[in-house]
Order: C-alpha cells, then sequence, then structure tokens
C-alpha cells in the first residue's frame, strides 16, 4: 500500500485558522459537555451535574428533526473545512477511500435493513456516532496545516481529560462517600470516560519518554497518577483493558536502542514490587487494586457482568445464524434475536438494548455482515498502517508521539467496541474520529520530510561523502527518536514513487 500526499510539504508553523479553533471547541464541547439530566441519568448516577451542564441545550433532540444542535454544527462545519483546505491539502488518499467505503457501506446495510421492516430511527441511532467520527478524521485531515495543530489537538485531549477527573473525583469525595451512597451504576461518570483517561495517559507518557529530559518528570508523573486515580473510582474494568492493550504498542514502536533499554531495566526493577501487588490484589474489590480485580474477573464465569456479555454474545450469534445474511447481516434497525434471558433481562425501557449490544463487533458483524465487517472496519486498519507508518517514517518527537498516540487509540477503540457499546459511544467516537484524522496527517507529513532518492542521488554533498572504492562506510549514528542505532530504518524510504 503506497501513500499519495498530493501537495504534501514539510508542515510550517503558521497561524492556527478560525475554523480550525472552533473545530477544536466543538470537539472539546463534545468531550467535556453534560447533557440534560431528562435525557442521561447515568452520568453522576443522576444526583448532579457540573456547571458544564451549560452546554446541555446542544445535546437535546430538536423536535421534529431528531438531531442535536451540536450535530448540526458539526454538518455545517465540514463544507468549512474542505473548503479551506485549498488544492494543497496534505491528506492520504488511503484513509480518503477508507471514509468513503465505510460511508458506503452504512448505507448499503441501512437500506437492506429498511427493505426488510427495519426502523429507520433506530438505524440511525445506531449508526451516526460512527458517521460522526469519520466527518471528524475527514475535517481533520484538512484543518491540520502544521504540528502546532497536532500539539493543540493534543492537548484539548488532555485538558478534556484533566477536566472529567476532577469532577469524578470532585463528586465521589464531595457527594458520595461523605454521603455514604453506594454507586448503583457501578461507576461515576460515564463509561465513555474510560477511553479518554487512557488515550491522556498514553498522550503525555509517550511525549514525556521521547523529549528524552532527565528533569521534568514531576509534573507528567503527578499528572498520570492523576487519571490513573480518576479511573480506580470510575470503576471501569475495560479501561484497565484498554490501557493494557495500548501499552505494548508504545514498547514494541520505540524500537531497539537506549529508550528500550532504560525502560527493559526499569520493568526488570519493578517486577518483584509488580508480583506483590498481583498477588496481594487477587480476590480484593479495593479500589487500589482495580487493575488486577478488572484483569482477573474480566471473562470469568463468576462474574455476572461477564456472563451478561456471554449470552448477549450467544445471542447475537444464534441471530446471525437463523435470521441474518452473509454479506448484509439483518440490516440496521433490526434487533437481535433474543433467545436466552437468564442474565441479559435489562429495564424494559431501554427499548435500545436488541439494537446497541454490549459487543459492539459481533453486533457489526450481526447488522452489515461481510459488508460491515470489511467494509465499515476498514477505517481502522488503515488508520493503524498509515500511524504506524509515519510513526516510525519520522523522528520528528511531535509526530511519532501523534503516530504513537493515534494507533494506541485505535487498538483501545476497538477493545472498547468489542466490550461494552464503543460503536454507538459519544466521546468515545469523537476520540476514534480525532484518531483517524491524525493518522492520516503524520503519515504524510513523514514521508514528505525524506528526501527522494533520486534527488539524494544527484546532490554534491552526498556524492562527495560517497566512500571510496573500497574504503568501509561508518557506522550511522542513531537518529534522535528512532531508538535503532545501526540498522537502517526501512520506513526512511519513500513510501511511493
Amino acid at each position: 500500500m503506497g501513500l499519495t500526499p498530493h501537495g504534501a510539504g514539510r508542515p510550517e508553523p503558521g497561524k492556527r485558522s478560525m475554523i480550525t479553533t472552533i473545530m477544536l471547541g466543538l470537539l472539546l464541547i463534545g468531550w467535556v459537555g453534560e447533557w440534560p439530566l431528562e435525557l442521561d441519568q447515568v452520568m453522576y448516577t443522576g444526583l448532579w451535574r457540573s456547571p458544564f451542564v451549560v452546554f446541555g441545550p446542544l445535546f437535546a433532540p430538536i423536535p421534529g428533526l431528531h438531531l442535536f444542535p451540536w450535530q448540526i454544527l458539526l454538518i455545517i462545519l465540514v463544507p468549512f473545512c474542505l473548503s479551506t483546505a485549498g488544492p494543497g491539502r496534505q491528506h492520504a488518499r488511503e484513509m480518503d477511500r477508507a471514509i468513503l467505503l465505510s460511508m458506503l457501506s452504512i448505507a448499503a446495510a441501512f437500506l437492506w435493513g429498511w427493505a426488510r421492516g427495519g426502523s429507520p430511527y433506530f438505524a440511525y441511532y445506531q449508526v451516526w456516532r460512527f458517521l460522526a467520527a469519520l466527518l471528524i478524521a475527514y475535517a481533520l485531515m484538512s484543518l491540520l496545516r502544521s504540528e502546532r495543530d497536532l500539539v493543540a489537538l493534543g492537548k484539548v485531549v488532555m485538558v478534556a481529560a484533566l477536566i472529567r477527573a476532577t469532577l469524578c473525583i470532585y463528586f465521589y469525595w464531595a457527594y458520595l462517600h461523605s454521603r455514604a451512597i453506594p454507586l448503583p451504576n457501578g461507576y461515576v461518570t460515564n463509561h465513555d470516560d474510560s477511553m479518554l483517561f487512557v488515550v491522556a495517559i498514553i498522550i503525555i507518557t509517550i511525549w514525556t519518554f521521547l523529549k528524552r529530559e532527565r528533569t521534568g518528570w514531576t509534573r507528567p508523573a503527578l499528572t498520570v497518577l492523576y487519571l490513573l486515580y480518576a479511573m480506580a473510582l470510575n470503576n471501569r474494568r475495560l479501561a484497565w483493558v484498554e490501557l493494557g492493550m495500548a501499552v505494548p504498542l508504545v514498547y514494541v514502536l520505540i524500537g531497539a536502542g537506549p529508550l528500550r533499554s532504560r525502560i527493559n531495566r526499569w520493568v526488570m526493577i519493578a517486577a518483584p514490587v509488580v508480583l506483590i501487588y498481583v498477588a496481594a490484589g487477587l480476590g480484593s474489590d479495593s479500589a487500589i487494586f482495580a487493575p488486577v480485580h478488572a484483569l482477573t474477573t474480566t471473562g470469568s464465569n463468576l462474574d455476572p457482568s461477564s456472563l451478561t456479555r456471554k449470552e448477549e454474545i450467544r445471542n447475537l450469534l444464534r441471530t446471525l445464524v437463523d435470521t441474518g445474511n452473509p454479506i448484509f447481516g439483518t440490516g440496521w434497525g433490526v434487533p437481535y434475536v433474543k433467545t436466552e434471558s437468564i442474565w441479559s433481562n435489562f429495564d424494559p425501557k431501554w427499548v435500545l438494548y436488541l439494537y446497541t449490544p454490549h459487543n459492539s463487533l459481533l453486533g457489526l458483524a450481526v447488522y452489515s455482515g461481510v459488508v460491515g465487517v470489511v467494509g465499515i472496519w476498514a477505517v481502522v486498519p488503515v488508520g493503524a498502517y498509515l500511524a504506524t507508518r509515519g510513526c516510525i517514517g519520522s523522528s520528528n518527537p511531535i509526530l511519532k508521539t501523534a503516530g504513537m498516540a493515534a494507533l494506541c487509540t485505535l487498538a483501545a477503540y476497538s477493545a472498547h467496541c468489542y466490550g461494552d457499546i464503543g460503536f454507538q459511544a459519544f466521546q468515545v467516537s469523537l476520540v476514534f474520529g480525532a484518531a483517524l484524522g491524525a493518522a492520516a496527517k503524520v503519515a504524510v507529513w513523514a514521508e514528505a520530510t525524506q528526501p527522494a532518492p533520486e534527488s539524494a542521488a544527484k546532490s554534491p554533498k552526498s556524492a562527495a561523502r560517497r566512500p571510496h572504492p573500497g574504503q568501509v562506510p561508518q557506522r550511522p549514528r542513531s537518529v534522535a527518536g528512532n531508538g535503532v542505532a545501526g540498522k537502517p530504518n526501512p520506513a526512511s524510504r519513500r513510501l511511493s514513487r
């Protein structure tokens, strides 16, 4: 697969456009804004609202239109994003094609479900958040003009995560703990915050590692601990699973070199402490052992939540085999068949549970068949490919951080979709869309910074440095941020010719 950067050049810093600022503001509101209490009684268990409920009217459906003002603002903003790109829009056509294929596949499964008597409204509810993520990704490919814009996007994610973490901690100690109120829903804010916390932790950790400064570790370390504490209070097992999937990717992408050697030494030193921590946390429900509890009870036959998920999976598989179509599935807007109901007895008021299974990936296969698994989900592997190529093809710490963070976000998103209604999660979809847009930009910019082989061969300086026949070439020094010493980086070649 080759990249095709139209008008790609090294990103130059400049003044951020007003449209870019508006888009970043819209994303921030989407992440920190709180829906009206009558629309969302899960947030803070329906007992409290923070000052950010002032953005609630943006998430209240307009009568007769069934769209949020926030959605309308996004739809209006996208054409302005594309019009400001100009003829030199830097983008990867692979992502353009993947987004187009995903949208066409959603439309095909939508029409198939409608033809089979499915509900257009429920079909709309199933897919609109994923479509919003695709629009955000496409818009960001035009709006992100420089490394400065990438940094701004990362800062918006960090600010949103810290705000939600602060509200989570405050509500827990000021309301739940002081009044001895249990958590009826099992968590403090909502499930979407899990991925927001994980992505923020990944961003600050990667950036701190790649800066390679011996000083200045105190503030990042305290920030990560603060977010981890909010994750523990929020009491969502999937958050620790997502973090556990993302961290190994960072380790692999760092590459062999001094940094990985230092990490290996730290791991060896910390290994005994970790083993003691795991042993002490087995069978404990204390918040301090939340990671151990999450990893040991996920999928357990003794955990009611896991048993509910397994029963739901069996119902989905039965639907896929008995009533589905291998190409188009059942179609969007058609409920899955509930053949077992021992554990999955949800509130009768929740009429959407037959359309929004917890395992969104299996649900994607049930509702849209091969078209969904291949066509709709194509943006995820394409985004992962672009993020990886951009990361390993650049020595710029900003581009490497953005590439690693985008890849880790896609892994966390896949875990969220597998574990808990990620396809229909609003804040999660916004993070997903931002990751796709960043991955596409990083891949193009990383390629644009690599010299063309033809120009390098014609350069007088390169000819002057060419060794004489019989002379042993000197071993190249390691490139900062690459982490590989004495080995040619395969991504340093141009990705397309």
